[in-house]
Protein backbone atom coordinates (compact mmCIF):
# COMPACT_ATOMS: atom_id res chain seq x y z
CA UNK A 1 0.00 0.00 0.00
CA UNK A 2 1.14 3.71 -0.77
CA UNK A 3 -0.11 6.80 0.12
CA UNK A 4 -1.16 7.23 -3.15
CA UNK A 5 -3.84 5.42 -1.84
CA UNK A 6 -4.79 8.59 0.10
CA UNK A 7 -6.62 11.75 -1.12
CA UNK A 8 -3.85 13.80 0.64
CA UNK A 9 -0.68 12.98 2.58
CA UNK A 10 -0.95 13.94 6.50
CA UNK A 11 1.76 14.49 8.51
CA UNK A 12 2.36 12.39 11.71
CA UNK A 13 0.00 14.36 14.48
CA UNK A 14 1.31 13.15 17.40
CA UNK A 15 4.14 15.33 19.24
CA UNK A 16 7.43 14.73 21.74
CA UNK A 17 10.28 16.90 22.57
CA UNK A 18 12.84 14.12 22.90
CA UNK A 19 13.57 10.91 21.06
CA UNK A 20 12.55 7.64 22.25
CA UNK A 21 13.55 4.29 20.73
CA UNK A 22 11.31 1.84 20.69
CA UNK A 23 12.83 -1.60 21.64
CA UNK A 24 11.87 -5.32 21.65
CA UNK A 25 11.45 -5.44 17.82
CA UNK A 26 9.42 -8.14 16.13
CA UNK A 27 8.86 -8.49 12.66
CA UNK A 28 5.53 -9.63 11.66
CA UNK A 29 4.53 -11.98 9.00
CA UNK A 30 2.65 -8.54 7.60
CA UNK A 31 4.46 -6.17 5.39
CA UNK A 32 5.50 -2.82 6.89
CA UNK A 33 3.99 -4.13 10.37
CA UNK A 34 6.13 -4.28 13.22
CA UNK A 35 5.21 -4.48 17.27
CA UNK A 36 7.53 -2.77 19.77
CA UNK A 37 8.38 -1.66 22.90
CA UNK A 38 8.22 1.78 24.19
CA UNK A 39 7.60 4.91 26.74
CA UNK A 40 5.10 7.30 24.69
CA UNK A 41 5.38 10.86 25.24
CA UNK A 42 2.65 11.71 27.75
CA UNK A 43 3.82 8.67 29.59
CA UNK A 44 5.64 7.04 32.42
CA UNK A 45 4.89 3.38 31.36
CA UNK A 46 6.63 0.99 28.47
CA UNK A 47 3.70 -0.38 26.40
CA UNK A 48 3.27 -2.27 23.41
CA UNK A 49 3.36 -0.49 20.44
CA UNK A 50 2.57 -0.96 16.57
CA UNK A 51 5.11 0.25 14.08
CA UNK A 52 3.13 1.00 10.39
CA UNK A 53 5.40 1.62 7.31
CA UNK A 54 3.94 2.91 4.43
CA UNK A 55 5.68 4.22 0.33
CA UNK A 56 5.43 7.82 0.23
CA UNK A 57 5.39 9.50 -3.22
CA UNK A 58 9.22 9.65 -3.65
CA UNK A 59 9.75 5.59 -2.79
CA UNK A 60 10.84 5.79 0.46
CA UNK A 61 8.99 3.96 3.35
CA UNK A 62 7.37 6.41 6.25
CA UNK A 63 7.02 4.45 9.63
CA UNK A 64 4.66 6.19 12.27
CA UNK A 65 3.71 4.34 15.71
CA UNK A 66 0.53 4.00 17.83
CA UNK A 67 -0.09 2.36 21.13
CA UNK A 68 -0.77 -1.38 20.52
CA UNK A 69 -3.86 -0.43 22.81
CA UNK A 70 -7.38 0.76 21.15
CA UNK A 71 -7.64 4.27 22.78
CA UNK A 72 -11.36 3.65 23.14
CA UNK A 73 -11.07 0.29 24.96
CA UNK A 74 -7.67 -0.90 25.27
CA UNK A 75 -8.68 -4.02 22.78
CA UNK A 76 -5.12 -5.18 21.57
CA UNK A 77 -4.84 -3.67 17.45
CA UNK A 78 -1.30 -5.08 17.05
CA UNK A 79 -3.39 -7.51 14.46
CA UNK A 80 -5.90 -5.24 12.70
CA UNK A 81 -5.12 -3.61 9.40
CA UNK A 82 -4.43 -0.52 7.99
CA UNK A 83 -6.31 0.43 5.60
CA UNK A 84 -6.32 2.36 2.51
CA UNK A 85 -7.75 5.31 3.68
CA UNK A 86 -4.61 5.50 6.55
CA UNK A 87 -6.78 4.28 9.54
CA UNK A 88 -6.82 0.74 11.17
CA UNK A 89 -10.26 0.01 12.79
CA UNK A 90 -10.38 -1.68 15.49
CA UNK A 91 -12.17 -5.57 15.90
CA UNK A 92 -14.06 -4.72 18.80
CA UNK A 93 -15.86 -1.98 18.19
CA UNK A 94 -14.43 -0.66 14.37
CA UNK A 95 -13.37 2.41 16.09
CA UNK A 96 -10.79 4.03 13.29
CA UNK A 97 -7.87 5.10 14.58
CA UNK A 98 -5.71 7.16 12.18
CA UNK A 99 -1.99 6.37 11.17
CA UNK A 100 -1.65 7.89 7.96
CA UNK A 101 -5.30 9.86 8.30
CA UNK A 102 -6.68 13.69 8.50
CA UNK A 103 -6.85 12.84 12.44
CA UNK A 104 -4.09 10.98 13.68
CA UNK A 105 -2.01 11.47 16.41
CA UNK A 106 0.69 8.80 15.47
CA UNK A 107 4.35 9.25 16.18
CA UNK A 108 6.80 9.91 13.19
CA UNK A 109 9.24 6.89 13.38
CA UNK A 110 12.34 6.70 12.22
CA UNK A 111 14.48 3.64 10.85
CA UNK A 112 18.51 3.70 11.53
CA UNK A 113 20.21 0.42 10.57
CA UNK A 114 18.12 -1.91 12.25
CA UNK A 115 16.97 0.25 15.45
CA UNK A 116 13.31 2.21 15.43
CA UNK A 117 13.03 5.71 16.88
CA UNK A 118 10.30 8.18 17.84
CA UNK A 119 11.69 11.55 16.65
CA UNK A 120 11.11 14.77 17.95
CA UNK A 121 8.44 16.79 15.73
Amino acid sequence: MTLLNNKRYFSAGGKTNEEIEITDISFTDRPNVILGRAILPLSKLEKNVVIYGQTVADGQVEYRTISAKCPHQGADISQDELKADGNVYCSLHHRPIGVFSEYNYAYLVEKRADKFFIVKT
